[in-house]
């Protein structure tokens, strides 16, 4: 079972008191107080033996906490019905055997009690009649005791299940982000592999660019967001590297609109759109291609655009890579509901557009 957290433990202590002292003091008070008001037409007379039923309702509220904590709580949590029958017969015959000697005794050598109440007490101690008033029992303590212990075994389970949830979905993006690594480092060794083939003068800059790629991902990748700024300076990196890839081949264009400096995203999000939009819409291109990023952020949402051409190569049209399934999902786990991700792919170029909404 998980463990919950200290403030969760107080919250169900708190509501537990809450019940007890109400069924222990308030009901008998409120009921006594309309007795004085609408009966007796003094609402005064209320205040005359209120020591008498503080003494009552402490006493209440010592045996139903017995009751909750020690027997109806924990035979709720465990499932054991018959348990909890058997304690409720027991419970019966031993609250009014306790009321009948241990509360009056109790009342009887009480000196701030009044003389008239300790005088009825001491009667009724001297000749006593043993009742069982399993109805009264029922309505105002058994019931409420029982339905309280449901409800927090109920509460409980709520937020280990929450406990649970979170936890699987830190896992799976964890495992989501270890997937994508490998994959964008060997996409980008594959770049530099082709350039040092050439004897490119362009592999040490790339892989000065790796390099910065690579310490993005280290330390900031792990982390549950980053900076906006942050994200898009690393897609700034990635890009550069294709434009001493593709050099003078294709037309790159990276357009960025009204981002905000204290604005967070999950790190390495957009990304696999981008990639998308060199391997697949490029790869095979030797002369008009292009690829066009925009991102724009607003008050209300952050919009990527990434326009790519398509080469004339059939083989190319349906390759899909890791990475789009692999952040389709990712944007299911985080964002759920306050994403919209849109395609448009006809016979000359391929457009994908991603809207994250704020929260409200």
């Amino acid at each position: 079972m998980i463990k919950l957290m200290p403030f969760e433990a107080k919250k169900y202590l708190i509501i537990e008191l809450t019940l007890l002292i109400f069924i222990s003091f308030l009901i008998t008070l409120i009921s006594d107080l309309e007795y004085s008001s609408y009966e007796e037409r003094d609402i005064s007379k209320f205040l005359v033996d209120i020591d008498y039923r503080l003494v009552t309702g402490m006493f209440k509220f010592i045996v139903c906490g017995i009751l909750y904590w020690v027997f109806f709580k924990s035979y709720v949590f465990k499932n054991k019905i018959v348990a909890i029958l058997l304690c409720l017969a027991a419970y019966v015959i031993l609250y009014h055997l306790a009321n009948q000697y241990i509360l009056n005794w109790v009342i009887v050598h009480l000196e701030f009690i009044s003389p008239e109440i300790r005088k009825r007490t001491i009667e009724e101690m001297n000749s006593p009649r043993l009742y069982f008033a399993i109805n009264y029992l029922l309505i105002s303590e058994i019931i409420p005791l029982m339905a309280l212990a449901f409800l927090i075994r109920t509460l409980k389970q709520n937020e280990e299940m929450k406990v649970i949830k979170e936890q699987q979905l830190y896992s799976e993006l964890n495992y989501l982000k270890a997937q994508l690594h490998p994959h964008f480092f060997f996409n980008t060794l594959n770049n530099i592999y082709a350039l040092a083939l050439k004897q490119s003068v362009d592999t040490a800059p790339m892989l000065a660019r790796l390099g910065e790629m690579m310490r993005y991902i280290l330390y900031e990748a792990s982390k549950p967001t980053v900076l906006l700024v942050q994200e898009v300076a690393f897609l700034a990196s990635y890009i550069a590297v294709e434009r001493i890839r593709h050099q003078q081949h294709v037309n790159i264009t990276f357009d960025l609109q009204g981002l905000s400096e204290t604005h967070h995203i999950a790190p390495l999000l957009l990304l696999p759109f981008v990639e998308n939009a060199f391997k697949h819409g490029l790869e095979q291109e030797l002369g008009n291609g292009y690829v066009k990023i925009v991102i724009c952020q607003t008050e209300d949402e952050l919009l990527l655009e990434v326009v790519n051409s398509k080469p004339d190569i059939t083989a190319s049209e349906n390759i899909k890579g890791i990475g789009i399934e692999n952040v389709k999902r990712r944007l299911g786990l985080l964002y759920s509901d306050r994403y919209i991700l849109t395609t448009n792919d006809d016979k000359t170029k391929y457009r994908v557009t991603l809207t994250l909404k704020s929260k409200a």
